[in-house]
């Protein structure tokens, strides 16, 4: 039998759910901001992430409250139910009806010193939740991390420096569409670089960057609109 939570995550108030209804509420979903389908097709979110390599770019929100406390909690309190609420959003939120959905998903691999250090990968734990949503393979192979520096501390042109020979990528011939998975997308230069490998040997390859928050330069929801 499963038992209640009796508190929300986030605001630590009595809940059955692991996010109470207030704070899902509460939460700035893009969707719900007017940013809808392939957030590429609206100029002041394509112009702030690195896009060449890749076709659409999905995400549930922002990186600000409460996608912050989900990543954080996930990433360095091993979390994992955070990943499920994260994996949870983003089927409500950036998959329809009409969605057309990939043949695999593909989440990003994490630095090495970070796996033996966390002992899961964030991204293939929220892409085994969307798998279990939507009947799609998890390919978790994809892509070997050769080395190079962690991501989080170098700027934008010192990440790409760092990734262009980071990753060795390998898909089947059979696959036509994919969807790269991560958790936040800050700079968009390690899924670019990962899609421009995977188009090197598959041109019309469709490649899908599904992220669950983007780290953006200017805010694209202004809280007050939240509750509307």
């Amino acid at each position: 039998m499963k038992l209640p939570n009796f508190a929300c995550l986030l605001c630590q108030q009595y809940s059955d759910h692991p996010v109470c209804e207030y704070c899902k509420t509460d939460t700035c979903f893009l969707a719900k901001g007017g940013y809808k389908d392939n957030l590429l097709t609206y100029p002041q979110i394509r112009r702030q992430f690195r896009h060449s390599g890749y076709d659409n770019l999905y995400a549930c929100g922002e990186y600000q409250w409460p996608f912050t406390d989900l990543v954080h909690n996930m990433k360095f309190h091993r979390c994992l139910t955070s990943a499920r609420i994260l994996a949870d959003w983003f089927v409500e939120f950036c998959i329809h009806e009409d969605t057309l959905l990939p043949d695999c998903l593909l989440p990003v691999p994490v630095h090495f010193r970070r796996f033996m250090h966390r002992r899961f990968n964030q991204a293939a734990v929220i892409a085994r939740h969307i798998s279990n949503q939507i009947d799609r393979p998890v390919y978790h192979d994809w892509a070997c991390r050769k080395g190079g520096k962690t991501q989080h501390k170098l700027s934008r042109s010192q990440r790409l420096l760092n990734l262009r020979r980071a990753f060795s990528t390998s898909i089947p011939h059979d696959v036509h569409h994919v969807a790269i998975i991560d958790d936040v997308m800050t700079t968009g230069v390690t899924a670019d670089v990962l899609a421009k490998q995977l188009r090197a040997h598959q041109p019309a390859l469709i490649i899908d960057i599904w992220v669950m928050a983007l780290t953006t330069c200017n805010p694209l929801i202004q809280r007050t609109r939240c509750a509307d």
